[in-house]
């Protein structure tokens, strides 16, 4: 009996191993290497603000860049608030504004370091301030590539208003039809740091090859301060495909860092470990079962007066 227990749990196992080759491993998380930091600044968020929760939160804008070889997908970065004595005073997350980034392909970010603190006045306290690329995800997804601004197609001014607008147009000059279509504009004051940014709402909710659309963009959280800090701009075009659009705006608000598939238990050791457990609970059920008297023949029931 002990010898067929045995090679019950045996085969059991041997069942497991083979499902190795059947069980998709959890996607890697690309090296953060892979995407660098360029530039950032920070300030005071102004009683306009678009993005921040609340009115003086201390607001770090700046811009990230693919520097690998795949297309990358959920980049984050942290800040770190730092005092004049070099102490931590906030430290917070934030995404980049982008759903996928070819190589070489730039995008801004926007963090709300009052979030990560329960210092009061934090924007006042703060010294200085470090970022770094947190997360980054390779993907097979590939952004459609069609979508494109034509020379002479943007032009950035100071309107009436002293606010900096960058007017534009976006042509599908590809073969595909997309879905929604939206722009992410990123400003730079004179020095090439990352002063602001901001993203349009949907321009489009489909573009067939050869058509176009316009758009106009003014930097997030603006004030004249800021706006005549502005020399240049960069715009990435970001779109869906039809099957994703939807009419709601694009969710490229600051959130929280997206939840790190490394902390999600892998597929693998799970089914394995089910399976051996199985296999000891049917040796056990088997052993028991071994180690049971049998209970005596059921003995057939007499008639009585009232069966038939």
């Amino acid at each position: 009996m002990k010898k067929t227990i045995a090679l019950i749990m045996l085969a059991l196992i041997l069942f497991a191993l083979t499902m190795v080759p059947l069980v998709p491993l959890p996607s890697a998380k690309a090296q953060t290497s892979e995407a660098q930091v360029l530039s950032y600044s920070w300030y005071a968020a102004p009683s306009n603000t678009v993005l921040a929760p609340s009115p003086g939160d201390l607001i770090v804008v700046g811009e990230i860049q693919n520097v690998g070889s795949n297309t990358i997908s959920n980049a984050t970065v942290q800040g770190i608030a730092h005092s004049s004595s070099g102490q931590t005073l906030a430290t917070a997350t934030g995404p980049a504004f982008v759903y996928q980034m070819l190589p070489g392909q730039k995008a801004p970010f926007y963090i709300d370091m009052s979030a990560g603190s329960t210092t009061q006045n934090l924007a006042a306290q703060v010294s200085s301030v470090t970022v770094s690329v947190a997360s980054v995800t390779n993907t097979p997804a590939r952004p459609y590539t069609g979508l494109t601004i034509p020379s002479g197609g943007t032009t950035g001014f100071m309107a009436a208003n002293d606010t900096y607008e960058v007017v534009g147009t976006i042509v599908n000059t590809g073969t595909q039809t997309t879905g929604n279509v939206w722009a992410v504009i990123t400003f730079y004051n004179a020095s090439g740091t990352v002063v602001s940014l901001n993203y349009t709402n949907y321009l489009a909710t489909s573009l067939r090859p050869g058509d176009a659309t316009r758009f106009i963009a003014t930097p997030v959280d603006n004030t004249l301060t800021l706006s005549s800090q502005i020399s240049t701009y960069n715009v990435v075009i970001d779109s869906m495909t039809s099957s994703q659009s939807s009419s709601t705006q694009p969710t490229l608000s600051p959130t929280n860092a997206p939840t790190n598939s490394n902390q999600q238990l892998p597929i693998l050791p799970i089914v394995v470990v089910v399976v051996i457990a199985v296999a000891a609970t049917v040796a056990l059920l088997l052993l028991r079962k071994r180690q049971k008297p049998q209970p005596p023949p059921t003995q057939p029931q007499k008639p009585t007066d009232f069966q038939i």
